[in-house]
């Protein structure tokens, strides 16, 4: 079996790839021209790698020939200023001109999986929690209505042309070695800073009328901010807020399942970790294993983004282990091709 991963170097797409060789599938990825963590690719010997955008779809045509299954991780994210058509042009044109290469090969007898995401049930005012895959999808930026539509341009695809496919919704993915970041001072600052971004965040919702909470975290921190402490966030009541993580190991193990396993075809998953974590839970264990003082500091919303992953417990016997805690007290020992290399050679 001969699969093609979009996105191969990227924090999950490197991790999938040495998780298909080792399983002696062929593997090839499509990367683009420049692409500063190309150099992921010399850990992972023997992929077969074509240069090209998702936006080109002569390179992809040549990407998929041969290739009998695909992986499409590859997504245009919230970076600064992205243009809007960006968001389109990657993350649903993308996916149809991969779409449009595979059924032109012929690629019925493999499986098209797409990478989709929380973003798609609009997180910044979730409309039930936890999500499950039959909550609305009605996201309120460019990026979630792009990769929903991105779905939709694969629901048409599968009627019209008999693709088998499946969909994994993810989590906030992390990689062991970013562990240590999340759950302090300086990452809890970006998360409120969104804010800043208007309507351009995917969040913006959660900011819509409550302003300033970047702020009023910073006023309360205070001159503590200088050693990055844990940091955890509550509601006006004193209940903590909270956030449904899922490391790259697991989301590996859901990705696989959705590739083979046949109760997988056809269907959409939640892929996150074994449990959420709430925001004071995540303070103490970073507090109690990095040595920080923790603080929490009371904002006047609470917020909850939790997933229901046991459709994919049940259906296809995903078994996520990698909680927060887990993931903190095996550091030493954990085995991930990092998100980003240091220093790409």
């Amino acid at each position: 079996m001969d699969v093609l991963i979009t996105g191969i170097t990227g924090r999950v797409g490197a991790n999938v790839a040495a998780a298909l060789l080792a399983r002696g599938w062929a593997v090839r990825g499509l990367v683009m021209p420049g692409d500063t963590q190309a150099a992921k690719l010399k850990m992972l010997e023997g992929v077969r790698v074509f240069e090209g955008s998702l936006r080109d779809q002569e390179a992809i045509n040549t990407a998929m020939a041969g290739a009998t299954h695909v992986i499409h991780l590859a997504a245009q994210l919230i970076r600064g200023n992205t243009p809007v058509d960006a968001f389109y042009d990657i993350n649903a044109f993308g996916t149809l001109r991969l779409l449009e290469a595979f059924v032109k090969q012929g690629g019925k007898g493999g499986r098209f999986v797409l990478a989709s995401t929380d973003g798609t049930y609009c997180p910044g005012a979730p409309p039930s929690v936890p999500l499950a895959e039959d909550a609305p999808q009605l996201p309120a930026d460019y990026y979630g209505t792009s990769k929903l539509l991105g779905e939709h341009i694969l629901f048409n695809h599968a009627k019209q042309y008999d693709v088998p496919y499946s969909i994994v919704r993810f989590a906030t993915v992390v990689s062991p070695e970013e562990a240590p970041k999340i759950f302090r001072f300086n990452w809890m600052r970006t998360l409120l800073q969104q804010e800043f971004l208007e309507r351009n965040s995917h969040l913006w919702p959660l900011f819509a009328e409550h302003k300033g909470m970047a702020k009023r975290l910073e006023e309360e921190v205070g001159d503590r901010a200088a050693n990055n402490p844990a940091v955890s966030l509550a509601g006006p009541d004193g209940e903590p807020w909270s956030l449904h993580l899922a490391d790259v190991r697991d989301v590996v193990q859901g990705v696989l399942l959705a590739l083979d396993h046949p109760a997988a075809l056809g269907e959409a998953f939640n892929i996150a970790g074994p449990d959420t974590t709430t925001l004071r839970e995540g303070a103490r264990v970073a507090s109690e294993l990095l040595g920080l003082p923790s603080i929490e500091v009371r904002l006047p919303l609470r917020w909850q983004l939790d997933m229901d992953i046991s459709k994919a417990k049940r259906l296809l016997g995903y078994a996520p282990k990698w909680s927060y805690e887990q993931v903190m007290r095996n550091l030493e020992t954990a085995e991930a091709i990092p998100a980003l290399l240091a220093n790409p050679q």
